[in-house]
């Protein structure tokens, strides 16, 4: 990992990993563990342990369409601050308990989220107002789960709980509504600066929250949309040029770009259709999210200009149905 050689390890008091790795995501898939392994050894080795131990690790498989697997490495620096600096990017992590297998997707798994949420806060001094996207990364049930539809149908309840957790935290959503909600993936509730992913390489949640706080040191911003469909081509536009990005009289982004990372949610609509229009999202032998890997992996590769995006399916708790979430984090003061 060369990004962690230009500073001492122990310069770095926060590290986050963040990765999107090529694999199919059935159970014979192991790529998110052979990424995770080959991170864990390279952070090691530029730090040993004690790096290690102030490290957050969370990939997430899926690269079908134009997407280039690739990390993205994230450091709190040491360094002087103060509050009279303008508001730059901040970043709290944390971690769950062991989630119990029986609370998985469920009320008692989005309290816990929830918790993490504010801790991580806590740790990057970031008050509700000034967050702007929290990642989870949840636990699905074992592949044996008596549930009635095993670990396949409870991908999208895990990312709910984590979604919801988020919502809760940040009083999106109260906890009387949550609890009311009954099974959290078809609650009629969503955050909306989350993104919510699952694995089954975890038994715990892990929390990375991104912000603006005043005082912050660096020379990075963070700002998140909705964004309606996945052709909300114009709401990715606006996200972009309020952060510096132009396009020339072609619809060509400039370059060099002062977008420095990408992340893009989206869900699938629950009629299967676009605009009015059938599509096969839900009906052909591939799952909803990598059609929706596939799709979005175009359209951003198209407005943006690279296909290094983060780009998740499934938006259960994140946004409401059939739409989705942009994230950017860029150089401060390019707009």
């Amino acid at each position: 990992m060369e990004a962690l050689s230009s500073h001492p390890a122990g310069e770095i008091r926060q590290l986050v990993v963040l990765g999107k790795t090529e694999g199919t995501a059935t159970l014979n898939d192991f790529s998110r563990e052979l990424a995770t392994a080959a991170a864990v050894d390279a952070v090691r080795a530029a730090g040993g342990q004690d790096l290690l131990d102030r490290t957050t690790l969370l990939f997430s498989t899926g690269c079908e369409g134009i997407t280039s697997p690739f990390g993205l490495a994230l450091a709190v620096l040491d360094g002087e601050t103060s509050p009279s600096h303008p508001a730059r990017l901040a970043i709290g992590t944390a971690r769950t308990a062991l989630a119990p297998v029986e609370e998985r997707g469920a009320a008692p798994h989005a309290h816990r989220v929830a918790s993490a949420v504010r801790e991580a806060m806590a740790r990057a001094g970031l008050d509700s107002d000034q967050v702007r996207l929290v990642l989870v990364k949840s636990p699905v049930l074992p592949a044996d789960s008596p549930a009635p539809d095993g670990r396949a149908g409870s991908t999208g309840a895990a990312r709910a709980a984590g979604a919801l957790g988020a919502a809760l935290a940040l009083g999106e959503v109260s906890a009387a509504a949550l609890d009311a909600a009954g099974p959290l993936l078809r609650a009629p509730l969503h955050a909306s600066r989350a993104m919510a992913f699952s694995g089954t390489e975890l038994e715990h949640d892990e929390v990375v929250v991104l912000g603006n706080r005043p005082g912050a040191a660096g020379g990075l911003v963070i700002d998140t949309a909705p964004l309606a469909d996945a052709l909300d081509v114009g709401a990715m536009r606006r996200l972009a040029a309020a952060q510096g990005a132009r396009w020339d009289e072609d619809g060509v982004p400039r370059d060099p770009s002062p977008l420095r990372a990408l992340f893009l949610k989206l869900g699938a609509p629950p009629s299967g259709r676009l605009r009015g229009l059938r599509t096969t999202v839900l009906g052909s032998d591939l799952t909803p999210d990598k059609h929706l890997r596939a799709a979005a992996s175009g359209v951003a590769g198209a407005v943006f200009g690279t296909i290094r995006v983060f780009v998740s399916g499934g938006a259960e708790g994140q946004a409401p149905p059939g739409g989705g979430l942009l994230s950017i984090i860029a150089e401060a003061g390019a707009a």
